[in-house]
């Protein structure tokens, strides 16, 4: 399992995203 939790990416001093959050089980990527 791939637990992912509150990630942040900033480009060119803009924010992509911010609090992003996921799950991945085994099997399913």
């Amino acid at each position: 399992m791939l637990e992912a939790r509150d990630l942040y990416c900033e480009r060119d001093e803009r924010t992509l995203f911010r609090g992003l959050s996921f799950t991945v089980d085994a099997g399913e990527w």
